[in-house]
């Protein structure tokens, strides 16, 4: 499994996906300071990056959400992704 860039918010904050399907909120200088379901992002996203940065803009929530969909569709084609301990690449096979 090849390691993704940080999704950018600010010079600050950045969102690193992980394999268990978990979204991890870094600050510069003090590491992992919230974490999230990916699944519950793609809805809350925007309040989560808020939260942490006011300033947030919808050019920058909507960056971010694009760089992370597409770090999904890669860690699910490629078998990395494990959501309950089961592989979702798999499930799309058993149809």
């Amino acid at each position: 499994m090849k390691q993704f860039e940080p999704a950018r918010i600010n010079d600050q904050y950045s969102l690193t996906l992980k394999e268990t399907g978990n979204v991890e909120l870094h600050k510069e200088g003090i590491g992992v300071v919230g974490s999230m379901s990916y699944y519950y992002t793609r809805n809350d996203l925007p309040l989560f990056i808020c939260r942490h940065d006011p300033s947030a803009n919808l050019r920058t929530i909507h960056d971010v959400m694009v760089q992370l969909d597409a770090q999904m569709d890669e860690m699910a084609a490629c078998g990395c992704l494990m959501v309950g301990g089961n592989n979702v690449a798999l499930q799309g096979n058993n149809i």
